[in-house]
């Protein structure tokens, strides 16, 4: 349970700091922040959570790589949409 504790804590305190970054920024520059913020944080470790518990859940770590799989690459991507939006 400390390995999901300490992602939860990385990937609260990325997001806590996203809003603070990008507090009174033009939309292009929020965007931006917002953009690498979800591929480089929330993509990986939200991925990671969610399969995590799903695999305890189900009781199969295949589940779990099953989900994260999947859901990593489609935060990729949304991240990477919301960088290139910006830029």
């Amino acid at each position: 349970m400390l390995y999901e504790t300490v992602a939860m804590t990385i990937l609260a305190v990325a997001v806590i700091l996203t809003i603070l970054f990008s507090y009174n920024k033009p939309k292009d520059n929020k965007l931006r922040i917002w953009g690498i913020t979800t591929m480089f944080f929330i993509a990986p470790l939200l991925s990671w959570l969610v399969g995590r518990f799903y695999g305890i859940s189900e009781g199969s770590g295949f589940a779990m790589m099953g989900v994260l799989v999947i859901m990593f690459p489609i935060l990729f991507v949304v991240g990477f949409v919301l960088y290139w939006r910006g830029a």
